[in-house]
C-alpha cells in the first residue's frame, strides 16, 4: 500500500494572500484541519501549510483579524512531505517521529496531490486500534523490514 492509496486526493488549497478568513471558512465547510499553501493553482507548488491551530494560536490568538494574509500566520520553510509512491508504512513512521496529524502528499514534480492523515491511515485497522497502535505497528514492521534487507545484504 502507498501514499496514492490512503490519501485525500485533489485537496483544498490556498494562495499565500488569500485572507485567514477564507482559509478558516474553507477548513470549516470541508471540515479539514490543514491546508497546503501553494505559489499557484495551475503549478500547486508547494509554500508551505496553514493549520486550523495555526489559525487559532498565531492569528486569533495574537489579536489579529480576519483579513490577515495566510502568509502571515502559515507555517513554512521545511515543510515534511511525502511521495505519491511512499510505502504506507513508512508514511505513518514520518508523520509519527515528526509528530504530524497530517501530511501533504507531492509528484515527482513537488506539486501537491494530496493530504494524508492519521485517520487515513487508522482507517485500514481494526476500530479497536488507535492510531497511535496503528504507527507503532507501521514503525515495528518497519525496522523488521529495515534489519531484514540489512542483513540480506
Amino acid at each position: 500500500m502507498h501514499a496514492r492509496d490512503i490519501m485525500k486526493s485533489h485537496p483544498s488549497l490556498v494562495l499565500s494572500d488569500d485572507s485567514i478568513q477564507k482559509a478558516a471558512r474553507i477548513m470549516r465547510d470541508r471540515n479539514i484541519g490543514l491546508l497546503p499553501v501553494v505559489a499557484s493553482l495551475r503549478s500547486r507548488s508547494l509554500m508551505g501549510v496553514l493549520t486550523d491551530r495555526d489559525i487559532v494560536v498565531r492569528c486569533a490568538a495574537a489579536g489579529h483579524g480576519p483579513d490577515c494574509r495566510v502568509r502571515d500566520h502559515m507555517t513554512h520553510g521545511s515543510i515534511v512531505t511525502v511521495e505519491l509512491d511512499a510505502d504506507a508504512e513508512d508514511v505513518a513512521v514520518k508523520m509519527e517521529g515528526f509528530h504530524l496529524r497530517r501530511l501533504p502528499v507531492v509528484d515527482s514534480g513537488g506539486a501537491v496531490v494530496g493530504v494524508v492523515a492519521l485517520a487515513d491511515i487508522s482507517a485500514f485497522y481494526p476500530p479497536a486500534t488507535t492510531a497511535s497502535n496503528a504507527a507503532n505497528t507501521f514503525s515495528d514492521h518497519h525496522a523488521r523490514r529495515s534489519a531484514t534487507l540489512a542483513n540480506a545484504s
